[in-house]
This record gives structure tokens, sequence and C-alpha cells, in this order.
């Protein structure tokens, strides 16, 4: 195929039928780097690469569990982990296989063999396994449907390589998508449980335990998500930002830009920025601030005539007080980074420069659109001008607090003591992203976060 980077199963999380579908590798040249890679002793690692299988559409479990047995379909395409064990299984039996696998007999069995969370290739090889082929065909569809149902949960969200659109874009109201959405994921969950529960019948009656086993799932075994609307708002607000960046495109599925000759017909929406350097304050003092730019973001996806009720609603699941508009933009200063870490693992594909705990100054810059002098421009066009914004505050309240009466002193006080700090961090942060931009660093998308971020963590926020 002449390509770089291919799926990795590495296992995860507890999830049934399809998904954690999370990591690539460097398999380029047939995996040369990885098959000849040396430790620190100049030693190769002992690694089973178990090349007779890999690519092959197969089933899939995480060997190490944090609650019970899961199997999942692997499509075609990946190379598999230790820790995401797999079961080469004949073209013809892999729904009926997987099947198995995620019914109660499996895990009735599994629980006497091996009462650990630990599933090692040989517990799995040795359950018994009945191949019944008059109830093949029930089984199948049962599965396949229930694979599908499973997709689509893990395709909602952005962390999927198949994602296409946020699921609330849609219609005028952000409230009534949200409701849409929540029926949506309620009817998949049920549907789910009920195939889930159909096929434990199947199998219960092919091995004979019915006195034994209970073909009833309980809620929460059942790996598909139901809505949770400050989760979905919160996912709904990182959707606007990459559509900001241009990684994503409102009219158009999935990723649109993710590396590669950046096109200037990206920047000419009204929603991508043009510069790739957004600014998150606490005041308005930038026109294109991310608070700004989100707003436009929500008129031009739900309309104008509903703009204020879907920026309440945006605030109230939030879970703010105050003004809509001061709700979001405490969100974007205080919690939308921690959000993001959270959701790429430590690994984040949006860059929060950031001056430090008085909010002297932070701006948002898509990794994937840096170049060498993003940095130059960030200290010239906005923290330049955001100490000039602070000088002309300073020298306003000071004027002010001269005539002010007694009791609004002590607020106008408060008010410059605050911004004075933030000036004071911003003085200090300039020196050191001055230092940078001159530097004119450039980045290897491939090299990966972890080592580009580690090139400018004086001016990046810590990765908790």
């Amino acid at each position: 195929s002449k390509k770089k980077w291919f799926p990795y199963n590495k296992g995860g999380e507890y999830r049934k039928w399809y998904g954690n579908n999370e990591y690539v590798v460097n398999w380029e040249n047939d995996g040369f780097f990885m098959r000849n890679f040396k430790d620190d002793k100049g030693k190769i690692p002992a690694h089973a690469f178990n090349l007779e299988y890999i690519f092959k559409e197969n089933v899939t479990w995480s060997s190490l569990s944090s609650y019970k047995f899961a199997a999942r379909y692997t499509d075609y395409g990946f190379l598999y982990d230790a820790s995401g064990s797999f079961a080469d299984v004949r073209t013809e039996n892999l729904y009926y296989t997987l099947a198995f696998l995620c019914s109660a007999v499996t895990m009735h069995f599994l629980s006497a063999m091996n009462p650990t969370l630990n599933f090692q290739k040989g517990n799995i090889a040795s359950l018994p396994f009945i191949l019944n082929k008059e109830k093949i065909d029930s089984i199948d569809a049962l599965t396949r449907e229930t694979i599908s149902l499973s997709k689509k949960d893990w395709d909602a969200f952005e962390t999927s390589w198949d994602f296409a659109s946020h699921p609330l874009v849609r219609g005028e109201s952000i409230e009534s998508a949200y409701y849409e959405w929540e029926k949506e994921c309620s009817d998949r969950f049920d549907k789910l449980k009920e195939n889930e529960e159909e096929i434990n019948k199947l199998f219960i009656e092919i091995y004979g335990m019915q006195g034994e086993l209970s073909p009833s799932v309980d809620d929460r075994d059942v790996t598909v998500r139901l809505a949770d609307k400050e989760r979905e708002i919160r996912s709904l607000i990182s959707y606007a930002v990459g559509c900001m960046f241009g990684r994503y495109n409102i009219e158009k599925d999935g990723i649109q830009y993710a590396g590669g000759k950046w096109n200037s017909d990206y920047s000419s929406s009204m929603i991508v920025d043009a510069d790739n350097i957004i600014p998150i304050c606490d005041d308005e003092y930038f026109e294109d601030d991310i608070v700004a730019k989100f707003v436009k973001f929500v008129e031009f996806v739900y309309g104008k005539a509903n703009l204020q009720e879907n920026l309440l609603f945006i605030a109230n699941a939030l879970g703010g007080n105050g003004a809509p508009r001061d709700v979001i933009r405490n969100y974007f200063l205080n919690e939308f980074y921690a959000d993001h870490i959270k959701i790429y693992q430590k690994r984040p594909i949006y860059w929060l420069f950031d001056s430090g705990k008085k909010n002297g100054f932070k701006c948002l810059v898509y990794m994937h659109r840096y170049q060498p002098d993003t940095i130059a421009r960030i200290r010239t066009d906005y923290v330049h001008e955001q100490q000039s914004r602070y000088r002309t505050a300073i020298a306003d309240l000071e004027q002010r607090i001269n005539g002010a009466s007694t009791s609004e002193r002590v607020k106008l006080n408060k008010q410059f003591k605050t911004i004075q700090d933030q000036a004071e961090e911003l003085r200090k942060y300039e020196e050191k992203i001055h230092h940078l931009a001159d530097q004119m660093i450039s980045i290897d998308l491939d090299d990966g976060v972890k080592e580009n971020y580690a090139k400018f963590q004086d001016v990046l926020a810590k990765i908790k």
C-alpha cells in the first residue's frame, strides 16, 4: 500500500461487539522499523508479530479487563498487540464465534475456568465450542446487526476514525436536536440489549443450559452509550473548535484537514480561522476570540433566529451561572482544555499557549496547521496587542479610581489589581515566547504529539 501508519489493536476498556480502535503503528516497508527497533542496550526486544495473521478480519478482546470479558469484531487491516488478543477464525464462522464469545454461556465457562480478569488465549482456546448449523443463520444475522449498532455508537464521537459529523448538528434548535439524539441512543441501547438477550437464549439452548443460565442482560453490561446532555454539549463545543481550525467542515463528513498542504480555500469560510491562532480571553479583547467564533458557529449552523435560545441551552447544559456568553467564556477559559486532553488521552491536537494562572494570555493553535512562523505571529499579532490593551485598561482604571466614590473605588481597585497582575504575567511570558519565536522551530507530525509538544513546553499549558 506504500502507507506508513496502520491500525493497531491493543485491547482497551470493557466494550463488546465493536470499538476501541484508537492506536496506529509505523509499519512502513513491512514493519522494518518495528521489527528492527533496538532498545537502549542495542537489543531487539522479543515480540511476536504474528505475521501470518495480521491484516485479517478477526475477533479480538482485551486480555486484561477492568470488568468482564468482552469480544469485538475487527475489520481488515489491523496489527495486534499482546494486550489485544485475537482469535483466527474461519471467515464463515466469524460472526457466530463472536456471538458465542459475547454470550452468557462464555461468561459462565470463563468464570469457572479463570476467576481473574486476565483472559489469555489459552482460556479462550479451552472453551467448549459447539457450531450449531441449524442456528448459525439466525445468530449471524443478530450479530451483524449488533455490530452495526455498536459501530454507529462508536462513530458518533470524534475520536473514531470514521466520525462523520456531530450528532447534534441538525435542525435549528440544539434542544430539539439533543432530544432526537437522546431517543436515538435509547432506541439503539434497547435494540442491542434485546439482540444480546436473544443471542444468549440461542446459545443457552445449544448448550442445554436452560435451567442454569438466564438470557437476561444487565443494563451496565450493554456497551453502547445513552445520551448525556452535558457530555454531548461539551463534545459539540469540541466539534465547533475543530470547524474553526478547518479540521472539520459543517457541510462535509469526516476530517477535512489533518496535515499536508493547507488549502487557502479552507480559510475562506466564515467559520475557519485564517491564521490558526484563536485567543481565549477573560474579556472581549479580540473580535475573533474563541467565544465570538463559537457564537458565530452556532448562528451559522442553527440560524440567527434561534441564537439566544441555543446559547441558553448550551449554558444550562454546562451548568454555569450568569449570562450564556459569560458561562461559555468561563468554560473555554477554565475547562475546555482539560476536556480536550482527556478526550485525546494526553495527546492534544489543539495546543494551548498559556501565560499562567492569572489568565494574562491564552490562545489555541491546531497542531496540524502549525508553521515555523506561528509563534512569531502569536507574539506580534496577539501578545503585543494584548499588552497594549492592558496598558489602556490600566490607564483608564487609574483615571476612574481618582474620581470614584469610596464604595466604587474598592471595586475598581480590585479590577486594577487583576489587570495589573495579568499584565505582569504577560510581560514575563512575552520574554519566553520571544525566545522561541526567533528560533522558527519546525515540527514533523510523524514524531507525534508528545515529542513535538515538549519543544514548546515553556509556553504551553502543562498536561496533567
